[in-house]
């Protein structure tokens, strides 16, 4: 059998490299193979020294060129070196396990045509896991080679063929080598996009592409240049790419849409769930988010380290989704109750559920109250509202305000103005929650008015009153508040305020910026940045904004010359502290003013804001007539 050449392109990164050739090294494997590196030029004499005692054991060819020639020179320099052998491109800051080599160029021994396979990884492929087009770390519990058996396992012998191919690992067939000719960086300006370029010359000369759904490959990423570099050359790629190949980007979009890595990504989620050794709890809860979104996100945290979370919520229609909420994760599957119920009780039983957690049940079909029996697992309930006596589970009336609980007779005809969720009428629908709450494990009250509210309408439920987990709450520190009066446009401050507010969150400074009056082009607020607008006032309103507002500083940031400035004068008689820009006339009149602040009028955002906190500092404390900061 002819071997494969495994051609590793080095130029730094000697931790990397390092656990990249020892990696291909120890794997256990029947295809031949054999390993080249290739030294561009290394300029770390530790990592050049290695790769000669390496190639001097014997463990590996090394190629070493004198002067820098990029990674696509690396690799043309390497392929020429057996020009009747299939090859390997490894990136020198990936690492490879177990056998997969041997899966790897499974899917081009099947079929002759095609030219290019790359597996699955972590980053910088065209398949990523858990999700795609994100830096993934490694999922908890596993390692490389454990994530890798699981891909094994989860997607035996499956490949699926591809627009075209990139990523750390990718195996290229001869024949479309000779048919295609070399990697060709210059026309997309640099080394980025020269994988995806040979593709598409590779599919125009009739071959395919394939992704080996079974083998996973991690990558560090951006050894050989910086995290931002690297984005800047992939972005510059993407545009060069789109130029060369104008069917290109819709052939990305429809690939991206397609997402035919999805199956294979899911499967494998699947059996991580299953083979964890943390047991499996399910929460069932509406579509909506804040406090019931917040409260499981937290009993989730809790039980982290012994639990994996699922959870089940509306979908479209009478379709729930089901997903793995946990950060990082990207599993999801949808079912249509009633008719696929069966398969969403197959599915949790298969993946060992052992208990469900109602939180709510708004936007669910009804078909969610039979999950618990089909199952066969315990549940409990939190009551999170009156969902389960109240339709509209507030127990409000038509003009927002509590109903007052009437009899059934008055729910009755609440429902018949406002119909609920089902069609039910209040006495089926209590009689189905009631059954819900009885067969619960625990019913969970936030308060104890909760708990005697409920055994109002059920008796026989002893709901447990337990306060919502919380984490203890930071006691907030003092907040500068920074009021600018007027509406604001560029020529009185506005792109000042919106870059000090910018600076402010940043550097993470006590500072809060409020504009009252309007502004002339938007800008960031909050939560973006520490800043917010009020609105249009009246003059005659200013003076009583104002006091309502209790400002720490009044800040002039204008920066054109101001002749006098009516609000300056609204803001000498409030009392506040003041910072003005040094234009024009606002120091001449400020200047009598005890607790004034001059600033540059052309400070940096750092300088305002240095400032301003200086004079928010002083509070009452009386200053000399004024204080002129940084003028110039």
């Amino acid at each position: 059998m002819t071997p494969i050449d495994v051609i590793v392109p080095v130029y730094r990164g000697v931790e990397a490299t390092r656990r990249c050739i020892e990696s291909v090294l120890s794997a256990t494997l029947e295809t031949t193979f054999e390993l080249v590196a290739v030294s561009d030029a290394c300029p770390e004499g530790e990592l050049v020294r290695w790769l000669r005692e390496q190639a001097g054991r014997s463990r590996l060819t090394l190629i070493e060129q004198p002067l820098r020639q990029g990674f696509a020179a690396a690799v043309n320099r390497a392929s020429s070196l057996h020009p009747d052998r299939d090859l390997v491109i490894l990136h020198g800051d990936a690492e490879v396990a177990n056998d997969w080599l041997d899966r790897l160029v499974a899917p081009a021994a099947a079929a002759r045509d095609i030219g290019t396979v790359v597996p699955f990884t972590n980053y910088g492929g065209i398949a990523g896991y858990p999700r795609t087009d994100v830096r993934n770390a490694m999922p908890a519990e596993h390692t490389l080679g454990s994530l890798d058996l699981l891909f094994r396992r989860a997607n035996a012998g499956s490949s699926v063929t591809t627009p075209l191919a990139c990523g750390p690992c990718m195996f290229l067939r001869r024949a479309c080598l000779d048919a295609v000719g070399p990697f060709d960086g210059g026309p997309l300006g640099s080394d980025y996009g020269v994988e995806q370029d040979f593709c598409l010359r590779a599919s125009a000369a009739g071959f395919r592409h394939a992704l080996a759904a079974d083998v996973y490959v991690w990558h560090w990423g951006d050894t050989s240049f910086g995290s931002v570099d690297a984005q800047v050359l992939a972005a510059r790629s993407e545009r060069a790419l789109g130029k060369l190949y104008p069917h290109y980007p819709a052939q990305r979009a429809e690939f991206a849409a397609r997402d035919p890595a999805r199956t294979f990504q899911r499967r494998v989620d699947l059996l991580r769930l299953a083979e964890s050794p943390r047991q499996l709890l399910l929460f069932i809860a509406h579509g909506w988010g804040g406090g019931v979104r917040r409260y499981m996100d937290d009993l989730a945290e809790m039980v982290s380290e012994r639990c994996n979370v699922l959870l089940l919520q509306p979908a479209v229609g009478n379709t729930v989704k089901l997903s793995w909420p946990r950060k990082g994760e990207d599993f999801a599957a949808y079912f249509a109750l009633p008719a696929e119920l069966t398969a969403l009780v197959s599915l949790l039983r298969s993946l060992g559920l052992v208990r469900m957690h109602f939180h709510h049940v708004h936007g669910l079909p009804r078909a969610v109250l039979d999950l618990p029996g089909g199952v066969g697992v315990p549940y409990d309930c939190s009551l999170h509202d009156y969902y389960a006596i109240c339709p509209q589970y507030h127990l409000n009336a038509e003009d927002g305000r509590y109903c007052g609980e009437p009899d059934a007779l008055g729910c009755a005809a609440c429902l018949t103005r406002r119909p609920g969720q089902w069609g039910m009428d209040i006495t089926a629908w209590r009689g189905a929650f009631g059954q819900l709450l009885r067969g619960a494990d625990r019913v969970l009250a936030p308060s104890r008015d909760v708990a005697q509210r409920i055994a109002r309408y059920f008796p026989d439920v002893d709901a447990l009153v337990m306060p919502h987990p919380e984490a203890p709450l930071v006691e907030p520190g003092r907040v500068t508040r920074v009021v600018t009066l007027g509406n604001l446009s560029p020529e009185k401050g506005l792109r000042v305020v919106a870059a000090c507010a910018a600076d402010a969150r940043a550097r993470r400074l006590p500072l809060s910026f409020r504009v009252l009056g309007a502004t002339t082009e938007p800008v960031p607020q909050w939560p973006g940045a520490p800043l917010s607008i009020h609105g249009q006032y009246t003059d005659e309103g200013l003076a009583t904004l104002i006091g309502s507002e209790r400002p720490d500083v009044i800040w002039f940031p204008a920066q054109v010359p101001e002749t006098y400035s009516y609000t300056l004068s609204v803001a000498l008689a409030a009392g506040a502290a003041l910072v003005v820009s040094s234009l024009g006339a606002l120091p001449e009149r400020a200047s009598g003013h005890p607790r004034s602040t001059v600033v540059r009028w052309d400070a940096t955002p750092a300088e305002w804001n240095d400032a301003l906190q200086k004079a928010g500092a002083l509070g009452s404390t009386t200053r000399p007539a004024l204080s002129r900061v940084a003028i110039k």
